[in-house]
């Protein structure tokens, strides 16, 4: 009969692309430890990794972000299986410590409503772009407001700003989002807006990412795009 481990170990490489290389890896190197904590940031659950490197072995300390729904001790086991079938490298469980979300500060308490772009309002002026954001969640009113340069790059920044401005206060002072950057892309014949957000939850981090077609103006795609990344994270803080 199939053990639990090989039927675990099977169906995280049936969803994480497992693509082994060769060569040693010198994850003293901070653009090593990213490639390979952005790797383990993509099994299904885990929101984010951050590894101390060591010298005596591969790695001294693995500390992992789980969603409620992932068990810790099957969070241990696919973090590594994907390090030993993609890297080669094999650790001890003991080194790994996993916290969950339900350990961090809950963003928007205890229900599954999403948030919602209710309307954007922009003033242009010869400093820039102003824009204010009107969110819902559920029954609660969100605003926020942001400011851009005359660029395009100001433009596009001061949306999404205005957006994570609008969520603030959903978030406790514990966790931080900060906009890394926005662009607009065309491909596949559309026009779409895509958003980066670090977020920091205590000494944990991750990368969010959002897309949102653009369907009339830039502005309101760019919210759509920071809404699809943000949802996503809060229907994860949200399950039980």
């Amino acid at each position: 009969m199939e053990n639990s481990a090989a039927r675990n170990g099977g169906e995280l490489m049936a969803e994480v692309d497992l693509q082994t290389r060769t060569g040693s890896l010198d994850l003293h190197l901070a653009s090593t430890r990213e490639t390979v904590e952005n790797a383990m940031a993509t099994i299904p659950g885990i929101i984010g990794a951050r590894l101390v490197p060591g010298y005596e072995r591969p790695i001294d300390e693995l500390h992992v972000l789980a969603s409620l729904d992932k068990q810790p001790k099957q969070a241990v086991r696919d973090v590594q299986t994907l390090l030993l079938a993609r890297y080669g490298i094999t650790i001890d469980h003991r080194v790994v410590s996993v916290v969950q979300l339900d350990e961090l500060p809950r963003a928007v308490g205890n229900h599954v409503d999403r948030l919602v772009l209710e309307r954007v309002s922009t003033s242009v002026s010869t400093d820039g772009l102003s824009v204010e954001v009107f969110l819902r969640l559920g029954e609660r009113e969100l605003t926020g407001a942001g400011e851009g340069a005359p660029s395009g790059s100001g433009r596009h920044r001061a949306p999404a700003e205005a957006t994570l401005d609008a969520v603030a206060s959903l978030l406790g002072d514990r966790v931080s989002l900060v906009l890394q950057g926005v662009d607009i892309v065309e491909t596949l014949g559309h026009r779409l807006a895509i958003t980066l957000i670090h977020m920091r939850a205590g000494r944990y981090e991750a990368t969010l990412t959002g897309c949102a077609i653009v369907r009339e103006v830039d502005v309101d795609a760019i919210v759509r795009s920071v809404l699809d990344a943000l949802n996503r994270t809060i229907d994860d803080t949200e399950r039980s």
